[in-house]
């Protein structure tokens, strides 16, 4: 019979099928790096935002890292290729151990997805681990794994501990989550005091209410900890004992697997792995330890207070609180840790029984201590990066916005409704209206605009983003505006329109004024997208419908319609904020709280300057000071 692919005489060529293999080997070597670069970089994100639980952002449960992690597992898997030498036994281990490390480093991340995203990936997570079990039963069985079967037991019984935790982690913190997020709400509708005020104790209950954090500081946490030190310890214990002793490799087989030489490359990056995770876990665990045991009650009612008492307690003091409290309730809570996994005891009443688990906050609930602490250390180093607009309050204060009906932008505002009825101007107005100004005005004019919007640029688009929220064409120009302020400077346009007068001496011949005029006629002819071109058209219209007499006339027009339209955005802050945080999700309460705090304390000077609207149906009166200085 004649040959027919690998089929020859009737039987299966197979010599070449393992020639691969070693390359899958330096492939699962490479995944298991790449997992290791992931928890690197989340270490070193953490620290540089000093967040000692150390949160997951890249090596988080999801489906990258869960086929990350379907690659490392390769060779425990594998259900036929024989594993003769240390190291080929050794492979089986460190991959499920690895496993095990993996789930209690991205454990914290159950907390910031959806509660239908979470269960998905959980129930992935479960058919993986579940495979991972059945195999490496299977192989054991088999005789496949004939080597360390004590060990892989002790890690598959962690493997198995370890997901039903994650499980009730995934189960209640959603609800946990939600009503953290709703107190945070009641208190900026029904707290004292002004916005700032209440923002800095929002940051403050949303810190604490991290769903990343509240998880690692759940008692059980312990137990996930524990858990995965225990599978590393039995990992470098094995390690230790059948790579570096030359007597107990000898008891094993010869022969060499088909993995060959990529084998060690396997093993040794798995190991590296496992005990860098293994630190990383550790240091979560202690560092947390501060939290769990020192629960100082601080009040809603100020930050202030909160820095009087920390000045107030001396470091013996607080030291022995700190000891009294870890010695009498440390065994109580690994106790109650382990006891929770016990199928006839519920989660929920075991870690309420002892009150250690974190009181739910709402109104004017006490927030312990240490987060409170450490909420404030982390405020005050990003509030100290923050630059107010300075260069803007020179200029309300030399042109304050104007409010008669008959004002220039209430003009404008008539001329855009006559072009297009319901046309709304965005920050894509506002953005072109300074452009304007510094093509056709000298820079010694249009400095003054120039600065003021680049110190408000991201205020002006924070509250534009949220009005132009339910329109397409809004959001369209929200993007465009962007894009030319940041990365368009329309420098080519000046240029392009003194072309049309023949040479530049017949261009500069003429008055400053008559120069600044022929750029704005000029304008209108440049070729752009649909929205720039007719918002442009619009607004040199309206500026041409005007004469002047001198180009400082010119310039005055542009300030007053540029202060004006500014005016008419930020006025729009405070109902804007509110918002924000109102219809924020649990898990970017922190993020969405602090983005607007940060912008609060940019125009925190204009406070006497512009006349702030109010989210109707709260008690908030006054966007920074509790009562307005005397102008």
């Amino acid at each position: 019979m004649g040959g027919h692919g690998n089929c020859v005489d009737g039987k299966l060529d197979d010599s070449g099928y393992s020639s691969p293999v070693p390359s899958i080997g330096l492939y699962i070597t490479g995944a298991t790096l790449v997992c290791l670069v992931f928890i690197l970089v989340d270490v070193f994100a953490s620290f540089r935002s000093r967040k000692r639980w150390l949160p997951c952002r890249f090596f988080s449960l999801n489906s990258i890292t869960l086929t990350l992690l379907s690659i490392v597992v390769k060779l425990p898997l594998d259900l036929t290729s024989p594993m003769p030498r240390a190291q080929d036994q050794l492979s089986k281990l460190t991959g499920t151990t690895l496993i095990c490390i993996c789930m209690g480093i991205f454990f914290p991340s159950l907390g910031t997805y959806r509660e239908s995203e979470c269960f998905n990936n959980m129930a992935a997570l479960t058919i993986f681990v579940v495979t991972i079990v059945v195999n490496t039963c299977i192989q054991m069985h088999t005789g496949l794994i004939f080597s360390f079967q004590a060990e892989h037991i002790t890690v598959l019984c962690c493997m198995m501990i370890l997901l039903v935790a994650l499980w009730y982690f995934a189960s209640e913190i959603h609800s946990q989550n939600e009503v953290s997020h709703d107190g945070i709400k009641a208190f900026m509708m029904k707290g004292s005091g002004s916005m700032r005020h209440r923002l800095r104790v929002s940051y403050l209950r949303s810190y604490d209410s991290n769903p990343q954090f509240m998880l690692c500081r759940r008692p059980l946490s312990i137990l996930v900890a524990t858990l995965c030190v225990i599978s590393a310890v039995v990992l470098m214990k094995v390690t230790f004992h059948y790579l570096v002793s030359t007597s107990r490799r000898s008891e094993l087989c010869e022969g060499v697997s088909v993995y060959k030489w990529s084998m060690i490359s396997i093993v040794v990056s798995q190991i590296i792995t496992v005990a860098v995770g293994g630190l990383v876990i550790t240091f979560r665990l202690f560092s947390m330890i501060g939290h769990r045991f020192d629960d100082y009650g601080i009040r809603q009612e100020g930050v202030e207070d909160a820095e009087a008492i920390i000045a107030n307690n001396p470091i013996f003091q607080r030291t022995f609180f700190f000891c009294l409290r870890f010695y009498s309730r440390n065994i109580i809570e690994i106790f109650v840790a382990w006891i929770s996994l016990l199928p006839s005891l519920p989660f929920a009443c075991l870690e309420g029984c002892v009150g250690s688990a974190p009181a739910i906050r709402q109104g004017e609930e006490e927030c312990d201590f240490w987060t409170w602490n450490k909420g404030q250390n982390d405020m005050r180093r990003w509030i100290k990066k923050i630059d107010t607009s300075n260069q803007l309050i020179k200029l309300l204060s030399r042109t304050p916005p104007l409010h008669q009906d008959d004002s220039l932008f209430c003009q404008l505002k008539a001329f855009y409704d006559s072009r297009k009825p319901g046309y709304q101007m965005s920050s894509l107005s506002v953005v072109l209206l300074v452009r304007i100004a510094i093509i056709s005005l000298q820079s010694s004019l249009s400095a003054s605009l120039s600065n003021s919007l680049n110190e408000v640029f991201e205020v002006l688009q924070f509250v534009d983003r949220k009005l132009s929220a339910s329109s397409l064409e809004n959001k369209k120009k929200f993007i465009l505006a962007e894009a030319l302020w940041k990365r368009d400077n329309f420098n080519y346009l000046r240029l392009k329109i003194v072309k049309m007068f023949g040479n530049n001496d017949t261009f500069e011949k003429q008055s400053q004024l008559n120069q600044s005029i022929a750029i704005i006629k000029g304008l209108k002819e440049v070729s752009h997208s649909d929205y720039v071109q007719y918002e442009l058209a619009m607004m040199t219209d309206f500026l041409l419908l005007r004469a002047y007499e001198s180009v400082q006339e010119l310039y005055s027009c542009i300030e007053q319609l540029f202060v004006d339209m500014l005016n008419d955005f930020l006025i729009q802050l405070p109902n804007v904020i509110y918002r924000e945080i109102i219809e924020s999700n649990a898990e970017d309460c922190e993020e969405t709280v602090k983005f607007a705090l940060k912008v609060l304390y940019k125009v925190e000077p204009l406070e006497a300057l512009v006349r702030w609207s109010f989210p109707v149906g709260t008690t908030i009166t006054h966007l920074t000071f509790s009562e307005l200085p005397n102008v």
